[in-house]
């Protein structure tokens, strides 16, 4: 009989003091291991406490910290933020508080405890600049509020598929949208029709207001956005139905009744 030994990843073996994350390609879910840069730095002040160390399968830590940094209990006061962005400019930037969250909350998809230290998994949304995956579907928009015509910045969106799969995206500090998905499933003859996709939107001005400190909004806050209406026509308060893909083209999320100068998903609250 043959005895075989499962070996966890090496990072999770050999994982520095302190906490740490890991971060993972929301569209893709591939671990993103290279081009992201993390900062930790002070809540009131800005002051810079430390740049993350990153291993090799890109778990970011920061073992030069203060062991009064490094060893934080989660539930003392938040005194500091992570900024992470993306050097490549393929995901949108994102804060975490520090002492990192105790659960998972909106893009903390997971964690492992390893003794005294805890490795969050987080999820990454596509930035407006990203190129689209090989292989993949791409649905753009600009969001822009309907009573002002300004920006939604930092809206979060949420794409139901025909298949029941739910898909994150987020607009930037101009309301741009870039969400990469899975290219839909044809219709088979014989089969009957798949669902009409869903969309979904949250947003409020006062995250775009507060994220203009750290030029990237808290996830937190980001996760407990309001519910808004997406108007599918700018002469009424009717919710928007996104249209099918067609094949080969990205899906242009967009109100009805707008010049085509203002080809834009105007927002409103419910």
């Amino acid at each position: 009989m043959t005895l075989t030994l499962l070996k966890p990843p090496l990072d999770e073996l050999l994982l520095p003091a302190g906490d740490a994350i890991a971060f993972i390609d929301g569209a893709s879910g591939e671990a993103v291991t290279a081009g992201l840069r993390c900062s930790l730095v002070m809540r009131h002040g800005g002051r810079l406490l430390g740049r993350s160390r990153v291993t090799v399968s890109g778990v970011h830590h920061w073992p030069e910290l203060a062991p009064r940094w490094r060893n934080a209990d989660p539930a003392a006061p938040v005194l500091a933020d992570v900024i992470v962005r993306d050097e490549l400019e393929r995901f949108q930037p994102l804060s975490l508080p520090w002492p990192l969250p105790a659960i998972a909350a909106g893009q903390i998809i997971g964690g492992t405890v390893l003794g005294s230290a805890r490795l969050l998994r987080v999820s990454l949304l596509s930035a407006p600049t990203r190129r689209p995956p090989p292989g993949m579907a791409s649905i753009y928009g600009l969001l822009t509020w309907a009573a002002s015509g300004a920006a939604a910045a930092w809206a979060r969106v949420s794409y139901l598929d025909g298949d029941g799969r739910v898909h994150g995206g987020a607009s930037d500090t101009e309301g741009r949208l870039s969400l990469h998905l899975p290219r839909p499933r044809p219709n088979r003859p014989a089969s009957p029709p798949a669902p009409a996709a869903e969309l979904r939107v949250f947003a409020d001005p006062a995250l775009a207001t507060a994220s203009v400190g750290l030029g990237a909004p808290d996830l937190l806050a980001f996760a407990a956005l309001p519910e808004v209406r997406a108007l599918a026509d700018a002469g009424a308060t009717t919710a928007y139905a996104p249209p099918a893909f067609v094949t080969g083209e990205p899906l242009i999320l967009a109100t009805l009744g707008l010049s085509p100068a203002h080809r834009e998903l105007r927002l409103a609250p419910i």
